[in-house]
């Protein structure tokens, strides 16, 4: 049995699911008629449409418009710090790539770098090993009293 040829008659087989068409013809019969229902529902929701509701929606539109400036000015800066990853060595700006070890002072090394001695780090990895420490092993103290009842 052979599968039926599309409806629209382009030459490739159809599918049944697909009101006999094929793949993109479907796609766009599907588009047209998304186009077609939004545009009958715009026209009906028009005529409905009285002075208190189109007041309502202009005041309604205006604050959604300044909330999407707003967000559009957020996403650009977001897009804009996102995109300057560093990828070169902060010690002798040898390009780093993928591998690109980070620190704990927030520079980006290559492998000879990489360790906070060879790139002279300002960070005091000591104290802050000894603050975890501290904070993970409380000091621990026995009774000062002999006899307790």
């Amino acid at each position: 049995m052979e599968p039926p040829m599309c409806a629209k008659g382009c030459g490739f087989y159809g599918c049944v699911e697909n009101k006999n068409m094929c793949s993109k013809c479907y796609k766009d019969h599907v588009k047209q008629e998304n186009l077609n229902a939004r545009s009958t529902t715009v026209a009906s929701s028009e005529e409905k449409t009285d002075l208190g509701s189109i007041a309502r929606g202009i005041s309604l539109l205006s604050f959604q418009t300044s909330d999407d400036s707003v967000s559009n000015t957020n996403t650009s800066n977001i897009d804009n710090n996102s995109g300057s990853k560093k990828n070169r060595c902060e010690s002798c700006n040898r390009k780093v790539g993928v591998l690109g070890f980070e620190c704990r002072c927030g520079g980006v090394f290559c492998g000879k770098h990489r360790y906070p001695e060879t790139h002279s780090c300002n960070l005091d990895l000591k104290k802050a090993g000894r603050d975890v420490l501290a904070k993970q092993n409380p000091l621990c103290k026995g009774d000062k009293l002999q006899c307790r009842i």
